[in-house]
């Protein structure tokens, strides 16, 4: 979801001002190269049972400039590392395909979710919205949330609407994949013997099973959770028709 920081403009302000010259430079000849590759962009870096993962959507995603521009400030070695050196291009090579990756899970999702009927509706994303309002000082209503989406992330609330949106169902999504799980009495018994030394109060006495048992119970769920979520993941990759195409990364 959107990181609403109210420092996140004067960071990038900050960033663009004392950025060092010759990062600068090298930032903006591997951004002409890009404009001058434009044409390529629609190019697809994978197909997910037929849909096309295009160079324009990895290059969203990856922001690799930004990331630059960022390290440049504090790292300048490092950046110049990855800028201007084999290794370097290498690395950001093989962070774009770990971006792919999730790029690809994500589209696996999105037509789980599609296949299913999984929505979220404009109440649900109305209600998030309002959350990101109520929890932030610098918004008093929708209006400046908007104002700043505008100036401040290059976006539109259609662009955030449609994130919530996405969000909302991918939460529906795992909630049905491993929302049913349980935890057994047995089960929580051993996970507290074994780790009794975590559940302390502040004179380093160990808490009594009745104190953390519902902590205890949440913590193996969650576990359990991402357990199922992931198995059930790796097994619609293997279902699935994916292709790569590493020439166009």
């Amino acid at each position: 979801m959107l990181n609403l920081s109210k420092n996140k403009l004067l960071v990038f302000s900050l960033i663009f001002l004392m950025v060092m010259p010759s990062l600068v430079l090298l930032a903006q000849d591997e951004g002409n190269a890009q404009d001058q590759a434009g044409e390529n962009q629609v190019k697809a870096v994978a197909t997910v049972n037929g849909a096309e993962i295009t160079q324009q959507e990895l290059s969203q995603r990856t922001q690799v400039y930004p990331i630059i521009m960022t390290l440049s400030r504090q790292y300048r070695s490092f950046a110049q590392f990855l800028m201007t050196s084999q290794a370097g291009s290498n690395f950001l090579t093989e962070y774009r395909k770990y971006v792919l990756d999730l790029l690809i899970e994500q589209e696996l999702q999105n037509q789980k979710m599609d296949e299913t009927g999984i929505t979220a509706s404009n109440e649900e994303v109305q209600e998030e919205i309002d959350k990101i309002i109520e929890n932030n000082d610098q918004f008093k209503d929708r209006k400046s949330l908007e104002n700043y989406l505008k100036n401040n992330q290059n976006m539109t609330m259609e662009n955030l609407v449609s994130s919530i949106k996405q969000s909302l169902r991918r939460e529906k999504l795992r909630e049905e994949v491993s929302g049913n799980v349980s935890v057994s009495e047995e089960e929580i018994s051993a996970f507290y013997e074994s780790n009794k030394s975590s559940y302390k109060d502040q004179e380093g006495n160990v808490k009594p099973l009745e104190e953390v048992r519902t902590q205890i119970k949440e913590t193996l769920k969650g576990k359990k959770r991402n357990k199922v979520w992931s198995n059930w993941l790796q097994k619609v990759k293997e279902e699935a028709n994916i292709e790569k195409n590493p020439e166009n990364l």
